[in-house]
C-alpha cells in the first residue's frame, strides 16, 4: 500500500478528496486505476515510527490519508518508447478521455503516473484533477478549442500514440452514460469526516462530472479534434 498524506499535498485535504473522487469515477468507468484506500493514522502508531522525518510528516497530517494498494513489482513506469499495441488502444483512449474531461494535467511525458506490465496498465495520482474552476475562463471541455493544451508535445503520454489509430468511442460513451446521479453523489459520501473542509471542492467535482456526462457528444467532438 502507498499512502499520500495531507501535509505532502499542495492543497492538503482538497487534494486527497480529488484523489478519492477521481479514483471512484475511474473505477465506475472501468479504467485500470490502482485500488483506492482510506488509511487511518492512529496517534499511537505515529509515535512508534522510527524515522523522525516521516514521523513529523505524519504528525503534520490529518489522521486519515489517501492510499492505493500496491500493484506489485512486476509493473514498471511507462516510458516514451513504450509501445502502444492495438490491444491497448481502447483503454489508452478511455484514459485520455478521462484525463481530458477531469482536467487532469498529470499524465505527462516527464511524469506519466502510469505503470505497465505487458499490455496491462495501471493509472494513479489524480490530486490535480477537477481544477476546471481554477482556469480563467473556466475550463468547459465541451467547448470547441477548450482542450487545445492537450496538443502540446509531451502534454499527455497517449496523445501522439493514439493519433492515426482507428478510434472507437462507443464503449466510452456507454460507460459515461451509465453514471447515475446517485453513483456520482456517492463519491462525496465516501469522503471521511476528517476532510470536511474539502466538501465544496468535492461537490464542484461532482457537478463537473455530471455536466460532462450530459454533454458527452460535444466533449468527444473536441477530443476528436485534439486527436486528429
Amino acid at each position: 500500500m502507498v499512502a499520500k498524506l495531507s501535509a505532502g499535498c499542495e492543497q492538503k485535504e482538497v487534494s486527497l478528496a480529488r484523489e478519492v473522487v477521481a479514483a471512484c469515477l475511474a473505477g465506475d468507468l472501468g479504467l485500470p486505476v490502482a485500488e483506492p484506500l482510506l488509511v487511518e493514522l492512529p496517534a499511537a502508531w505515529i509515535g512508534s515510527v522510527a524515522d523522525a522525518e516521516v514521523q513529523r510528516a505524519l504528525r503534520a497530517s490529518l489522521p486519515v490519508a489517501f492510499g492505493s494498494r500496491h500493484v506489485g513489482s512486476q509493473f514498471s513506469t511507462w516510458k516514451p518508447e513504450t509501445r502502444l499495441t492495438a490491444a491497448m488502444v481502447p483503454v489508452a483512449l478511455a484514459v485520455f478521455v478521462f484525463d481530458a474531461l477531469t482536467a487532469n494535467p498529470d499524465r505527462r511525458k516527464e511524469n506519466p503516473n502510469c505503470l505497465v506490465k505487458g499490455e496491462h496498465i495501471k493509472i494513479f495520482d489524480h490530486e490535480m484533477a477537477f481544477t476546471h474552476h481554477m482556469v480563467i475562463p473556466r475550463l468547459t471541455p465541451w467547448r470547441a478549442g477548450a482542450l487545445q493544451d492537450l496538443m502540446t508535445p509531451g502534454r499527455h503520454i497517449f496523445r501522439d500514440k493514439l493519433r492515426g489509430q482507428v478510434l472507437d468511442f462507443a464503449s466510452i460513451r456507454a460507460a459515461w452514460a451509465a453514471l447515475s446521479d446517485g453513483m456520482v453523489d456517492g463519491y462525496v459520501a465516501a469522503l471521511p469526516a476528517e476532510w470536511a473542509s474539502a466538501g465544496a471542492d468535492a461537490d464542484a467535482a461532482v457537478r463537473t462530472i455530471k455536466e460532462v456526462r450530459d454533454r458527452m457528444e460535444e466533449c468527444l467532438a473536441e477530443i476528436g479534434r485534439v486527436l486528429a
